[in-house]
């Protein structure tokens, strides 16, 4: 009894490591058994997500801008700098534009729940980056990006 108690502790470790039914941590799962991350998005869900991304109030001014390119293709890297302390979750929403050759992006930021000091400029940067694939830059020669105050662009 004794030398079956290790070996079976020892067995059941094994198997709970695997995420197969055998693992008897799977067993009460009702969830889905495969990846639950990949969500299908409609064009008209796309659209609306776009639309409330592009109501997000816009920073109050640029800094820097630049184009570092990478492996297949470059980060766009941006500081802005907000009306107040405390703006976050900041992001460059691309925007559709009518000039050829030109991709542009909107600097947002959501504002504090509260009212907050307005501080010092240091104290209200915000800085942000997004990837662009060299098959998403075709055809473009110059990347904006606007705030509420500027717009910087980038030449590649």
């Amino acid at each position: 009894m004794f030398r079956t108690l290790p070996v079976a502790l020892c067995a059941v470790l094994l198997v709970s490591g695997c995420g197969s039914r055998l693992n008897p941590m799977n067993w009460f799962d009702s969830g889905p058994s495969g990846p639950a991350d990949a969500v299908a998005v409609s064009d008209s869900d796309m659209s609306e997500i776009m639309e409330e991304a592009t109501a997000l109030p816009l920073v109050a001014g640029l800094k820097s801008l630049n184009a570092e390119p990478i492996p297949g293709g470059l980060i766009l890297h941006a500081v802005g700098v907000s009306a107040r302390q405390q703006y976050h979750s900041a992001a460059l929403v691309p925007v559709p534009t009518d000039e050829a050759g030109v991709m542009l992006f909107d600097f947002v930021a959501l504002p504090p729940d509260v009212a907050t000091r307005v501080g010092t400029e240091r104290s209200r940067e915000l800085t942000v980056a997004t990837k662009l694939t060299n098959r998403g830059l075709e055809g473009i020669r110059t990347l904006r990006v606007r705030s509420s105050a500027n717009v910087l662009s980038v030449r590649r």
